[in-house]
């Protein structure tokens, strides 16, 4: 029987259950687990070093040796932070004394022999700064055959106003340490299962040679936390950083350095109050604290260290005095002057100019005599007379004597009233007055420590001098003013000096 209207409803009713039944449901996925939290530590690269061009008053040095026990090394001095540059010259000292196996003495490169072949590298470098807090890093490696193999790597923490230094293990508080040490042996643990080998990798897979303990035979007991935290710093996002050489957990050596990253989080709960304070430095820099900087021609250098050659000019000032200071400009170089009295007042805009300048003006008499043939009324005469003169002309007292022709005597020792600095190298520049001569005279003669006698009231000296520091200073010399030269020893009244070194006749240092 055909469908009535009355029956159309009960039909889409139907038809709606049949559409219903056969159409698809969406599939139930299952709920992911959450993702592991990171880890709190991992290896890392190591704190980077700061430019020491950023840093007002840094002195980077340099120096490397050609002896038998060659040494190559860098380090930053601060200007006018004496007792940090004193510090670091101590720490160098004792690590080129052990490197030589008795005294070290500087020496100039020697060409023969090959550029770190062997021997010891240094590099100190500057790693943070903040207020009056300075944090420092010394990288030590030895050298065989060109194959550098770190030795240690310590950090230390200065305050430049108290004086205070702290190691980096002061860092972290002592009742943090066995956290620390679980983190650190975490982060190799953990690089270490990241590279074993997988099933199907082949048998003669090895751990890592970056994290593989070298001997799979633990130590008795555990290193110290302390010994592991000496090279712990801080990196710019406020990571403990910590390099290693050893497992932090039995003590074996590792085949090769690591460095462990224990995050800003992390580290955070676990630092001493100088940790926290390093810290914030570390991941909002804020300008060393001005240091009253040392003046030009005073910087801090060490002649026990590196190869040091003082430049000395006497009889002047006049013309040739200026077009001098005009070269030694031009190098950056400062220089010791012997003047005498009477040119000081004949020229005393050129002395002005060379204190000016930050050269160190001297005492050379007044009229240039023979001072042994004086009375003791004569000698004192002619000294105090010309300090006199340069005191007043160029607003400087003289420290330092040279006697005319080096010739002394007890009267002349006993009146002079400072220190007599005479040479060990003696240029003959008056003589030859020929460039072509005394600059290869020099070149021949100079050694570390010594103190070169030229003339700055001759043109043909003044021809020479951009040859001669450019030579000097090819063969790594440092060229310094007699203080600097001297730097450490105190010079007596009435004695001579002649260099600086341990063989007759200079001054030894330290």
């Amino acid at each position: 029987m055909p469908f009535s209207v009355n029956h159309r409803p009960l039909l889409l009713a139907v038809l709606a259950v049949s559409l219903s039944s056969c159409s698809i449901l969406p599939a139930r996925v299952a709920s992911s687990p959450p993702p592991p939290p990171p880890p709190e530590s991992s290896l890392g690269e190591p704190v980077p070093a700061l430019d020491p061009a950023g840093i007002p008053g840094a002195l980077p040095e340099s120096l490397r040796t050609g002896t038998a026990t060659p040494v190559s090394a860098r380090w930053v001095y601060l200007s006018g932070a004496e007792s940090y540059n004193n510090r670091l010259d101590a720490g160098l000292l004792g690590l080129f004394d052990h490197n030589a196996g008795g005294r070290y003495d500087p020496s100039v490169p020697d060409p023969a022999v090959p550029l770190m072949d062997r021997g010891l590298k240094l590099d100190h470098a500057i790693i943070a700064t903040g207020d009056a807090m300075v944090g420092t890093r010394m990288t030590r490696w030895q050298v065989d055959r060109g194959t550098e193999s770190l030795v240690s790597v310590t950090t230390e923490f200065t305050n430049l106003s108290t004086g205070e230094i702290l190691p980096g293990a002061a860092l972290i508080s002592s009742d943090s340490n066995e956290k620390i040490r679980q983190l650190l042996g975490e982060a190799i643990a953990a690089e270490t299962k990241s590279s074993a080998p997988s099933d199907n990798s082949p048998t003669t897979s090895a751990t890592p040679a970056s994290t593989a303990p070298a001997s799979s035979a633990p130590a008795a007991v555990p290193p110290p936390v302390q010994a592991l935290l000496s090279g712990a710093a801080f990196s710019p996002v406020g990571d403990l950083v910590v390099p290693l050489t050893i497992d932090p957990t039995n003590g074996a050596p590792l085949t090769d350095p690591v460095t462990v990253h224990i995050t800003a989080k992390s580290s955070t709960r676990l630092l001493s109050d100088l940790g926290s304070r390093m810290q914030q430095l570390a991941t909002a820099p804020r300008p060393l604290t001005p240091l009253t900087l040392a003046a030009a021609g005073q910087e801090h250098v060490n002649c026990d260290l590196v190869p040091c050659a003082a430049l000395t000019y006497d009889d002047g000032p006049n013309e040739q005095t200026k077009r001098l200071l005009g070269v030694l400009a031009s190098r950056k170089i400062h220089a010791t002057f012997f003047q005498q009295g009477i040119y000081v007042a004949t020229h005393p805009q050129i002395s002005a100019a060379a204190a000016a300048d930050g050269h160190v003006l001297a005492n050379h008499t007044m009229r240039h005599p023979d001072l042994t043939k004086l009375s003791a009324a004569g000698v004192r005469e002619e000294i105090q007379g010309t300090s006199a003169i340069i005191n007043k002309m160029a607003g400087v007292a003289p420290a330092y004597l040279r006697p005319p022709y080096g010739a002394s005597n007890a009267r002349v020792n006993t009146n002079a009233g400072l220190p007599l600095i005479n040479w060990s190298v003696d240029s003959l520049d008056w003589q030859s007055r020929n460039k072509d001569i005394f600059v290869p005279k020099i070149l021949k003669l100079v050694k570390p420590g010594a103190i070169i006698l030229q003339h700055d009231i001759h043109a043909s000296t003044v021809d020479g001098q951009d040859q001669l520091i450019t030579s000097l200073q090819g063969m790594g010399y440092h060229l310094v003013t007699v203080p600097q030269l001297f730097h450490g020893i105190e010079l007596q009244n009435g004695r001579a000096y002649f260099c600086r070194g341990t063989v007759s006749p200079c001054t030894p240092g330290r």
